[in-house]
């Protein structure tokens, strides 16, 4: 139906109350029992309908791109792992750098994601959405060369969004930036940064391994997601793939060797379980007529779901010191 509704987009106002037909899918896709990771590749690919849609819109208004293009997404969206509607996390790539070119794709970047806000994705807070990150190849080019040779652990906390990027508009080909990914993974320096800047999240454990709790509760996504996200990126592109999937990846580094198939499988289920624990929450708090969020209350699980939450963050918290020991991270100062 949603699909449907997609195709005949003919203006962005026709995408109001997207957002919630969304949830009501989400939830009736839950209650029938389809595993939550795969409800979010679910809605990614809705959303990928949603964009697409939008920029064939707004090119018959602007008229023919003066040169090939890319619309790419990156974070949960790039990752294929979205839930309810999520800030926005886009960038565009366009192939010759002329003023003409520079001038369209700064319209087509403007227009596309006001009608992404109009249809309730919320502008990214950090700023990274194509109307600030819209640039000729060659910049892309260097800037990921920069990002890759000359590490730094702040900067790639920020950017390493970036390199779960996936082009879902456009024909221009990226493989230039994906050589440069392939190239820096070879890099063992190039890992060790990455991977110390992945350990700036880390699952909130306190004394005794206890679960610590602020008042405004757990953070699902920073101290669950976030971490085994990191821990996938650096042991994937260690082993070559070019998966975007956080399983995708920890399979692919258990099939590499470059993690055991023993830490690979229970991040794998560790993942699957916070992910659902969060999207149940979202729901709730969806009913309830609150703005939803990444964080849960200790006292709404159950003591198995309180046992297992502690069970998930005690083995991503081992898994991050292997990676740490792995990669040699405190030489890095």
């Amino acid at each position: 139906y949603l699909l449907k509704k997609i195709d005949k987009l003919s203006h962005p106002d026709d995408l109001e109350g997207y957002a919630e037909e969304v949830a009501g899918m989400i939830e009736a896709l839950t209650w029938s029992g389809l595993e939550s990771v795969e409800v979010g590749r679910i809605v990614a690919s809705l959303n990928d309908t949603v964009v697409q849609g939008l920029l064939v819109h707004v090119e018959r208004e602007l008229g023919p791109p003066p040169c090939r293009y890319a619309w790419i997404v990156f974070g949960s969206e790039g990752r294929g792992e979205q839930a309810l509607i999520t800030d926005q996390d886009n960038a565009l790539v366009f192939e010759d750098d002329t003023p003409e070119a520079r001038e369209y794709f700064a319209r087509l970047a403007q227009e596309t994601v006001d009608g992404l806000i109009r249809a309730s994705f919320p502008p990214c807070r950090g700023g990274f959405m194509a109307t600030n990150w819209n640039r000729p190849l060659d910049e892309w080019i260097r800037l990921f060369e920069r990002w890759t040779t000359t590490p730094d652990p702040q900067a790639l906390l920020e950017v390493a969004n970036f390199f779960d990027f996936r082009t879902i508009h456009g024909g221009l080909d990226l493989a230039p930036l994906d050589d440069r990914i392939r190239e820096a993974a070879r890099k063992r320096v190039f890992l060790a940064h990455l991977a110390k800047a992945s350990l700036g999240m880390r699952p909130p454990l306190g004394l005794f391994h206890r679960i610590r709790e602020g008042e405004s509760g757990i953070d699902l996504k920073a101290g669950g997601l976030m971490p085994i996200i990191g821990i996938a990126r650096v042991h994937a592109l260690e082993a070559g793939s070019d998966a975007r999937a956080t399983i995708d990846r920890l399979m692919a580094a258990a099939r590499a060797k470059t993690l055991s198939q023993e830490g690979a499988e229970t991040l794998v289920e560790g993942f699957r379980f916070v992910f659902r624990l969060r999207l149940a929450a979202q729901l709730a708090e969806k009913r309830r007529k609150e703005s939803p969020d990444n964080k849960i209350h200790l006292e709404s699980l159950s003591a198995l779901e309180r046992r297992h939450l502690k069970d998930t963050f005690q083995h991503i918290r081992t898994m991050q010191e292997a990676m740490s020991q792995r990669f040699n991270v405190g030489l890095l100062g």
